[in-house]
């Protein structure tokens, strides 16, 4: 039994939660708070076992192997190897199972039986600040409709990946409480077990207990289940847990090597302070807090990289707890410690909308530093960044963990919703619905016939990525590109500063002044591929704002309906 007391974002925090748990459909946000974890039993060793010689063969590993004369069947793309479905990270051609492979005539893990997979889709509940902030904003925060676009990508993608026989037998379930009530999140997890799922897609993000419950009884919690939770807690939660956002400790190693190889020695020349500009680099770093201190182990090995691999250092720390009614205390109290340790750049991880006040608190202390957004929650969007001081937002810039933006018709998930059902998406926070029925059937697909946890995992640790895109991120599982295994998806990032005189539409298609702007058209770096030549920081030529057409190599092929959808049967 799980105990239900919060363990995760500090209780100010919480109030804020079910905002955010709606206000990532602004862009995909990376999120620093973590929770405990309970340490789990992997699948016995003969499951595991008898999973690596059920694994389908793919493509790419028939092409590796030079095996010939596999006919991979009229949904493979066989110029990519790909199933021919418009998205860019599509799952990869696996060879076509017998009759006889197909669902193994087992019931092979809980939820699975010879004929079905029992899937739970998580469906919140409305909360009116996020009524009121987000749906002011233009975000479509309709639970009932969120939960539906959910099972229409399901069922597109039960028809266009293998499912070896079986069909998906799905069921939403209705939370009982918000995103931060650990007391409803606990009745809900011990509900879902009940039902006796393989899967859950969703939940309320803000309180760990929910997934640790749900890991605890071995069944899989995929997506938004929990925030962007730490290695160790995932490790703990193995292969149970898959968060759909990138780690906090990728998001760290990308900010290091940002302020490593562009920033550390050099004199701070994006300063708004022409004094400030001449010095060399002072850091100093804001953070928002939890109120058990999870971030310390974090910031040393931050420190201590920053220092042994590069030869910088954090002069001085300040962090808050997230508490609207006090943010102009925090604002005050953080800008005098900046501007006391003499700090030239400071370093952000904060929320969307304390900066505001911190901001305003900097101009009114004359303070005009270099802002450098680090892995933060919706900081690096135009929607937030419009209301911030514009006079000190004007020396912003920073790592973009999500890819460039682009229209929505050139979305993946706008785009396939069209392809398949003939119709518009029923809700404009596609983008943010997608990826977790995505990466439950992806899973399937490249578990084989005996899906199980361990199979499910096995299958996307040996998913083939595409090479990352601008408009779209480098995805992957396993541990060939970090130095441990990574349940996380994304792998990358890319610059950003922010353009105070730059026009357009935010992230919902409000028309406003003020933009993030995306350097070198959105050129997104591997960790450890972080160049040492100065970037184009502020320089507009090359830089974009908002893609109204596609980049150059990123365009999708043209794919026919597919047969049998509504789109082909008109």
């Amino acid at each position: 039994m799980t105990d239900p007391s919060p363990k995760g974002p500090s209780a100010a925090l919480k109030r804020y939660g079910p905002f955010l748990g709606v206000a990532v459909v602004v862009i995909v946000a990376i999120v620093v708070f973590g929770g405990g974890g309970d340490d789990k039993t992997d699948a016995p060793a003969d499951d595991s076992q008898q999973a690596r010689e059920d694994l389908p063969l793919t493509f790419q590993e028939a092409e590796a192997d030079g095996i010939e004369g596999i006919d991979w069947g009229a949904a493979c793309d066989t110029d990519k190897g790909r199933i021919a479905i418009p998205i860019h990270n599509a799952a990869p051609c696996v060879e076509p199972p017998k009759a006889s492979d197909k669902g193994s005539g087992l019931a092979t893990a809980p939820g699975v039986t010879p004929d079905s997979i029992k899937v739970i889709v998580y469906e919140g509940v409305p909360d009116p600040l996020q009524q009121v902030i987000v749906g002011a904003a233009g975000a479509d925060t309709s639970p009932a409709d969120t939960s539906g676009a959910t099972v229409d990508y399901l069922r597109l993608l039960e028809d266009t990946y293998e499912t070896y026989g079986r069909t998906l037998d799905i069921e939403v379930v209705t939370a009982t409480g918000g995103a931060a009530d650990s007391t409803a999140a606990l009745a809900d997890a011990r509900t879902i077990i009940d039902k006796k799922p393989f899967a859950v897609i969703g939940g309320p993000a803000q309180t760990p207990v929910y997934w640790q419950e749900l890991t605890d009884a071995k069944i899989l919690c995929i997506g938004g289940c929990s925030l962007a939770e730490t290695w160790d807690n995932v490790d703990s939660a193995a292969p149970y847990l898959w968060p759909s956002a990138i780690a906090p400790e990728q998001a760290d190693q990308h900010l290091l090597e940002l302020v490593g190889k562009q920033l550390v020695g050099k004199p701070a020349k994006y300063a708004g302070d022409t004094a400030l500009q001449k010095k060399e680099r002072v850091f100093g770093w804001i953070q928002a807090e939890t109120e058990t201190g999870e971030y310390k182990a974090r910031n040393d090995e931050f420190d201590r990289l920053l220092e042994k691999d590069y030869g910088g250092k954090v002069a001085t720390r300040s962090t808050y707890l997230f508490d609207l009614a006090a943010a102009q205390e925090t604002a005050t109290s953080v800008v005098t410690r900046m501007k006391d340790a003499g700090v030239t750049t400071v370093l952000l991880s904060v929320d969307p909308l304390i900066p505001a006040t911190i901001t305003r608190e900097a101009t009114k202390q004359g303070y005009f530093p270099e802002w450098v957004i680090g892995p933060s929650v919706l900081a690096d969007t135009t929607i937030f960044g419009r209301t911030f001081d514009q006079e000190q937002w004007a020396h912003a810039f920073g790592i973009s963990l999500p890819a460039a933006r682009a229209d929505n018709d050139l979305s993946d998930a706008f785009g396939l919703y069209e392809w398949y059902y003939g119709k518009k998406a029923p809700v404009n926070t596609v983008d943010v619905i997608l990826p977790g029925p995505a990466q439950l059937m992806l899973g399937i697909h490249l578990a084989g016939a005996n899906l199980t946890p361990t199979s499910f995992e096995q299958g996307l640790f040996r998913y083939p990525p595409n090479a990352g895109g601008k408009t779209y991120t480098h995805v992957s599982w396993g541990d060939t590109l970090w130095d441990r295994p990574d349940h996380n998806s994304s792998d990358d990032a890319g610059v950003i500063w922010w353009d105070p005189a730059a026009t357009g539409e935010d992230e919902p298609g409000n028309p406003g002044i003020g933009m993030i702007t995306y350097v070198d058209g959105g050129t997104r770096y591997l960790p450890g591929e972080w160049p040492t030549d100065p970037l184009p920081l502020f320089e507009k030529e090359g830089a974009v704002t908002l893609y109204t057409t596609v980049p150059p190599g990123e365009a999708l092929p043209d794919y026919p309906a597919w047969p049998d959808s509504p789109a082909a049967k008109g």
